[in-house]
Formats: structure tokens, C-alpha cells, sequence
């Protein structure tokens, strides 16, 4: 009988286990995980150099940039914000730093330094790491937990489950009486075909980007009123042009605030998107003058 059982070796598993053990030293507490590995994603993160938390230490604040769920992370972020993380990390000897943009890395722009600091703590702590051990089933006896795996069950008298976005776990969380809301992609980039993005693949700018209904079968390709219309999302910030479309931080916020709009559209839209958001027709055509006149032998062309 263990005292505490983990479901999910990922950063919120193992953050979990570090605390539990910690605060009650002594206790059997276990991480299972369904794959060989545990930390995949924090070892990719950041493009291999962990985006650790974000430089916003108001937990007021901090909720604000949640399309969902704001209400039930305002007492989760006064026990464990962006502070509370750059305490742990420092205090077990991984310094960090935060970029101008608010981000926050280890100082060795390596996201093995989380990897092993979890690691390391966890193992400090006698936290017993199980890999690949899916979980089937967790059903609740009377005074404790059993939890059955692809290998074998346990049993605990305390279950937590960091599985993330886990259909099967969800359906089982279902099953016991939880009110599961059916989930919508959300933090995707766009798939555009359009012959004016062609061959510009790489290029960022920032923009100002506006979604629009889906059009009608009478609706002209372009619309030429569809920038006066209201939009139903909108928002500002580097968009990236892909081989497959858009992306960047300016289309993942829509697709993030927008998540439960865009699903009932069917992902089926118009977007504009403004490439010069800071300047007007006139402002624009005074800028290219001013250019014109001083790059004399410079050709424009599209």
C-alpha cells in the first residue's frame, strides 16, 4: 500500500511528488508513467530550452491570460505562481533568467537543467519512478484507491492524476461522477491557401489579425467590406507565415481565446490581417515617398 500515487511523469507529476514528499517526509509516494520516458515535453520545450514560467508574479494578472478556467487557477497560482517556481528551481541550484518578452529559461538555455533539477529532487525525496506503466483503470475501495496498469495494480490511499489531455483518463473521471466539459483544440496555427503567401515562408511581422464568419455560398472570394465588418476575434501581435499558412504569437492568441468559436464555425472563416497596424492609408503612402525619394535606385517589386 503506497501513501500517494501519481498518474503522469510529466513537470506537474513530478512538481507534485517533490512537494508531497517534501512536506511529509516519509511518506510512499509513487510517479507512474506510460511511456519509457518521463519529461519528453519539458525536454523539447522551448525549443529545447524550457520556457520555465512567465515574469507575471499577480496571480490577478496571471489569470487574465486564461481563455478558461480563470476562476479555478486564481487559488492555485497564490500557492504556486511564477515565484513560487523560480523559488523552487533556484533554491535546488538552477538559476534562471527572464527575457525581455517576460519569458523565463534557465540560465543554461538548456532544458536538461530542469530535467535533471526534477529528477535529481525526486529521487533525493525516495519518490519511486515506475516508466511504462499506462494506467487502465482507478477504481475507489473503500478506504483507498486501486490502480490497475498494463503490468500490474497498486493500491494507495491517495490518487492524483497530472495526465494531461488524456481521453481515457477522462472518461474514467466521468464514470465516478465528474463533470468533464467536452474539450476544443485550442493554441493551433492556421492552414491557409493563398497564392500571396507563396515562397514568403519565415518572414514575421507584427499585425493586427481579425476573424470574420465564415462566408456564404453568394460571398465573393474577398469581400471587399469584410474589413468594415465587426469581427468576431481579433487580436495583435508577430504573425508567422508557414508553408502551410499562418502562426506566431498573433494567431496562436485567437486560436486560443477563440478556441470554442472557431470549433463551432468548423474551422471554416474569414481572417484579415493587417501587416501595418501602426500606420493609416495616408501615413503608409507618405512613409514609401519618403523612402522613394531617398532610395532613388532601388526598384520595388512584389
Amino acid at each position: 500500500m503506497y501513501d500517494v500515487i501519481i498518474v503522469g511523469g510529466g513537470a506537474a507529476g513530478f512538481y507534485a511528488a517533490i512537494h508531497t514528499a517534501k512536506q511529509a517526509p516519509g511518506l510512499k509516494v509513487i510517479v507512474l508513467e506510460k511511456s519509457k520516458n518521463v519529461l519528453s515535453k519539458v525536454k523539447i520545450s522551448g525549443g529545447g530550452r524550457c520556457n520555465v514560467t512567465h515574469a507575471e508574479f499577480s496571480p490577478k494578472a496571471l489569470v487574465k491570460n486564461y481563455p478558461r478556467g480563470q476562476k479555478e487557477l486564481l487559488g492555485p497560482f497564490h500557492m504556486h505562481g511564477p515565484e513560487a517556481v523560480l523559488s523552487f528551481f533556484e533554491e535546488r541550484g538552477v538559476p534562471l533568467k527572464t527575457e525581455q518578452d517576460g519569458r523565463i529559461f534557465p540560465v543554461s538555455n538548456s532544458s536538461q537543467s530542469i530535467v535533471d533539477c526534477l529528477t535529481g529532487a525526486a529521487n533525493r525525496l525516495g519518490v519511486k519512478i515506475i516508466k511504462d506503466s499506462g494506467v487502465l483503470k482507478f477504481e475507489k475501495k473503500e478506504n483507498h484507491w486501486e490502480i490497475t496498469t498494463k503490468n500490474k495494480a497498486y493500491h494507495a490511499k491517495k490518487l492524483l492524476l497530472t495526465t494531461g489531455s488524456s481521453n481515457k483518463i477522462w472518461q474514467q473521471l466521468n464514470a465516478i461522477g465528474h463533470n468533464i466539459i467536452t474539450p476544443v483544440p485550442s493554441l493551433f496555427t492556421f492552414k491557409i491557401t493563398d497564392k500571396r503567401l507563396e515562397n514568403m515562408q519565415g518572414i514575421s511581422q507584427k499585425a493586427e489579425v481579425k476573424v470574420f464568419s465564415k462566408k456564404s455560398k453568394t460571398d465573393h472570394p474577398h469581400p471587399k467590406n469584410s474589413t468594415e465588418e465587426k469581427p468576431i476575434l481579433r487580436s495583435e501581435g508577430p504573425v508567422l507565415i508557414t508553408h502551410t499558412g499562418l502562426s506566431g504569437p498573433g494567431i496562436l492568441k485567437i486560436s486560443a481565446w477563440g478556441a470554442n468559436v472557431l470549433h463551432e464555425y468548423q474551422y471554416n472563416f474569414r481572417i484579415s490581417v493587417n501587416w501595418i497596424p501602426e500606420h493609416t492609408t495616408h501615413t503608409m503612402k507618405q512613409l514609401l515617398k519618403n523612402i522613394k525619394s531617398i532610395e532613388t535606385k532601388k526598384t520595388i517589386f512584389r
